[in-house]
């Protein structure tokens, strides 16, 4: 069963959100316990739009820092 999140709602349509993931991981297998929860929209179709949206986004990102990284400063004489 899938509980509401308080306070956050889809970017998309503005629905409540759901839960859809709960884990716990500990930074590098070590230390403090990291509680992840992953909520989605409650509308699957909508949900498919924003991730793609969201995949988009990550991939302009990582092409403008590889850009960025190709970028050489010419030493002046």
């Amino acid at each position: 069963m899938m509980q509401k999140l308080a306070d956050s709602v889809c970017i998309r349509c503005g629905k409540i959100r759901v839960y859809s993931k709960k884990w716990v991981d500990r930074a590098e297998g070590k230390g403090t316990q990291i509680t992840h929860i992953e909520a989605v929209c409650p509308d699957s179709e909508c949900q498919k739009i924003v991730d793609e949206k969201f995949r988009l986004m990550r991939e302009r990102r990582e092409l403008a820092e590889s850009r960025k990284k190709g970028i050489t400063i010419a030493k002046a004489k």
